[in-house]
């Protein structure tokens, strides 16, 4: 069943991660997982009422699509904007650990074990990563946690790396105390180097934020500590997948057992104001969208990430 939450939201124009502007809107949000929709974007029949109530927008986030959508479209009741369009990852958690490491092929199980092996003898011997998942485990967690965020580029570059602040942590306890949430660490030396959290929606862990030490980069703490995550994951009764969430990337492709073309679908209420403020969130992601493509070309891309990330 298609559930609908209103709130406000800040629509957002970013030149690569350099934020230029902020909009906020008065939105009807589709809360319902992707998994439980078809694929394919219907425009929601309540718009014109949602419009006389002052909303100003419909957002429809990773709806599955059969097929792409023009970026721009002008329907009768509403402006569509098609910000976004990718694949989006999850793994499902049935069948059993084993079962679900032989989807991998040969080459990259060698490679897993060998990154496994090769980090419990950096560490003397043996790994040390920890499952946390009660309240008073979970505050532990957020310490813990936050070590290892403050170092991220997500941090210090982006200002979007684990919240530190009350709201934030009351509602990770609130989870805790109904067993909906997990978070695990990496830890070197009793040193945390890589986290994960992960609130649990209706059988669905969602990978929300994650982050390992920039210094211990060549261990892959970050892939090592998802394989143990999903580990443990795979042995838990009441949860059914593992969503990557938004956006594409190595990482959520070498480990997903499923992948679904999805697309962030946005309907405004038509007026010129709208319109322009598409056309200027488009117009800036098109300019940065296509900085990358030349630096990608010129084989900048790489080089200019790390330069910024080492330097935040």
């Amino acid at each position: 069943m298609e559930k609908w939450i209103k709130q406000p939201i800040d629509f957002i124009s970013r030149l690569g991660e350099i934020k230029l502007f902020s909009r906020r809107l008065n939105a009807c949000v589709l809360r319902t997982h992707f998994t439980e929709l078809p694929a394919q974007a219907e425009i929601p029949p309540e718009l014109p009422a949602w419009f006389a109530q002052a909303i100003d927008v419909a957002i429809m986030r990773s709806h599955p699509l059969a097929a792409p959508l023009s970026v721009l479209g002008i329907l009768p009741q509403a402006i569509r904007y098609v910000p976004a369009s990718y694949q989006r990852y999850w793994v499902a958690l049935d069948g059993g650990f084993e079962s679900y490491l032989k989807k991998f092929s040969a080459k990259s199980r060698n490679t897993l074990m060998r990154k496994i092996r090769k980090f419990a003898e950096f560490s003397g011997g043996e790994i040390d990563w920890r499952e946390y998942r009660q309240p008073a485990q979970m505050q532990v967690f957020h310490q813990l946690a936050m070590e290892v965020s403050r170092k991220t580029y997500q941090e210090r570059l982006l200002d979007c790396g684990l919240p530190s602040d009350q709201p934030f942590q009351a509602h990770m306890l609130a989870l805790a105390a109904e067993d909906r949430v997990r978070g695990y660490i990496l830890f070197y030396q009793q040193k945390p180097i890589a986290y994960i959290y992960c609130p649990i929606h209706a059988g669905v862990v969602l990978y929300e934020y994650v982050g390992h030490d920039p210094e211990y980069q060549r261990w892959s703490p970050g892939t090592l500590l998802q394989y143990f995550a999903l580990q443990c994951l795979f042995a838990t009764d009441n949860v059914k997948i593992f969503d990557f969430t938004e956006g594409e990337g190595a990482h959520k492709a070498f480990f997903a057992t499923h992948a679904q073309y999805c697309a962030d679908i946005y309907y405004f209420r038509r007026n010129l104001r709208n319109l322009a403020s598409v056309l200027l969130h488009a117009g800036i992601g098109a300019t940065s969208s296509g900085i990358v493509r030349l630096l990608d070309k010129l084989r900048l891309k790489a080089y200019i990430k790390k330069m910024l990330r080492s330097t935040a």
